[in-house]
């Protein structure tokens, strides 16, 4: 049976199934501590809408109270941050890691665009067991279970166009990882750049500063159940309530037509399509997936 997903948000995750490109909206999960059944590269999973790149927060279980996110980054501006990222990240490839600067979607405030994240992530390309970049395609899927190559990451892109990037949240989570060899590196980096801190997520999506993850799963849960009523309003009686704890992305029935699915995407274009905190759901379809993967191909 094949699981096609157009989001990400979570987990770490083994090599597994198929991939495509992002249909109509991808999926950055936005939530203080998440993880998703799996993310095929047919889907780009969490980042923005339509195309953009799909971004997946996970649950960070390492030690904070030594680490920098409460340090010196708390009172600079998003420019300032953003030169900082920058200039963390041009020493991170001088160490000899592929590295980037990412969007922090899951920061917006509510009502946001994507386009307006602030460029203060930084991540480095994830590698596959033989310590290559891997390579996005059919039979290629980043599952959502536990991936021993990335026992503590807290961000992580699969992105048709982009590929498969990870997001650690200091040197400290480097350790027993495929990137292990290259944890002194990394802290050096973190030595010379002391003002660059990763993005803190959890405080950030945590309304009033003690929210729950649960309750934040809870809440998004329940916009995919508002949306999934609404929709059977509107004359989509395929659409199902979402399975409890799915609190990701839309499910699309595999036997939807190809002409229903179009109608139903025209109709929830834009703004009309759902989201948590800001951020759009993603999609998925589990089965053969005829006119999903049409519109895939399209899209």
């Amino acid at each position: 049976m094949n699981r096609h997903r157009d989001h990400v948000p979570a987990g770490t995750a083994g090599i597994r199934e198929c991939c495509a490109a992002v249909l109509a909206v991808a999926c950055l999960i936005g939530l203080a501590a998440c993880s998703s059944p799996g993310t095929t590269a047919d889907e780009d999973t969490h980042g923005k809408p339509a195309g953009g790149a799909i971004a997946e927060t996970t649950t960070d279980t390492s030690d904070d109270t030594d680490d920098s996110t409460a340090g010196p980054a708390a009172n600079l501006s998003t420019a300032e941050l953003e030169t900082i990222a920058k200039r963390f990240t041009a020493c991170l490839v001088g160490k000899g890691f592929d590295a980037k600067v990412t969007p922090s979607y899951a920061l917006l405030p509510i009502g946001s665009t994507a386009e307006t994240a602030p460029q203060t992530t930084v991540v480095v390309r994830r590698l596959g067991a033989d310590g290559n970049p891997i390579i996005l395609g059919p039979g290629v899927e980043i599952s959502g279970d536990s991936d021993p190559l990335y026992p503590d990451i807290m961000y992580g892109i699969v992105s048709a166009d982009e590929g498969a990037w990870v997001g650690f949240k200091n040197s400290k989570a480097l350790a027993g990882s495929i990137y292990a060899d290259k944890q002194a590196d990394y802290a050096a980096c973190e030595q010379e750049n002391p003002d660059f801190a990763q993005p803190n997520y959890s405080a950030n999506n945590a309304s009033g500063g003690g929210a729950s993850a649960a309750g934040s799963d809870a809440d998004a849960q329940q916009a995919l159940i508002d949306f999934a009523r609404q929709a059977r309003k509107d004359g989509f009686d395929w659409m199902a309530d979402p399975a409890p704890g799915e609190a990701t992305s839309v499910e699309i029935p595999s036997d939807v037509s190809y002409e229903e699915l179009r109608r139903f995407y025209d109709t929830y274009s834009g703004d009309k399509w759902p989201s948590h905190d800001g951020i759009p759901f993603g999609t998925f379809c589990t089965g053969e997936c005829t006119a999903y993967n049409r519109l895939l191909d399209e899209r």
